[in-house]
């Protein structure tokens, strides 16, 4: 049986920590603003993601920066194929090392994505008042 949830209520982090602990395969699937991505870890070490046109670490890293959307876990799905060897904490370590430095405005691809989904967001809620119209 799968899980679903809001990445605002528990982080790609949080899921991914649990089915570390527990050494657990599974899809774990994202959606949201910035479309779609998927995490695979197989015996609770992250071995491949995918989003856009990104695969291995640099989808993962993007996948991370995401703040808000949906996340379904799958279990018992195995990865398409093995894009990523580091140990979980290393690939986690590194992302959120790459997060800092894009807050800190050194203009990595993450904090790019980061700042389309708060523009996305505002365009969203523009709409939603009648203040946009689209055509």
């Amino acid at each position: 049986m799968g899980v679903k949830g809001r990445l605002r209520d528990m982080s790609l982090i949080d899921v991914i920590q649990i089915f570390n602990a527990e050494r657990r395969t599974a899809a774990i699937h994202l959606g949201g603003e910035l479309g779609y991505g998927t995490v695979y870890m197989d015996s609770g070490n992250i071995v491949h993601a995918a989003h856009r046109d990104l695969k291995g670490a640099e989808a993962f890293y993007q996948l991370l920066a995401w703040q808000d959307g949906e996340f379904e876990v799958e279990p018992d799905i195995e990865a398409p194929e093995q894009t990523i060897t580091e140990p979980p904490e290393s690939v986690i370590l590194e992302g959120l090392r790459r997060l800092d430095e894009g807050s800190r405005g050194k203009g990595s691809q993450t904090a790019a994505y980061a700042g389309d989904m708060d523009s996305i967001r505002l365009i969203n809620r523009l709409l939603d008042l009648k203040i946009l119209e689209k055509i």
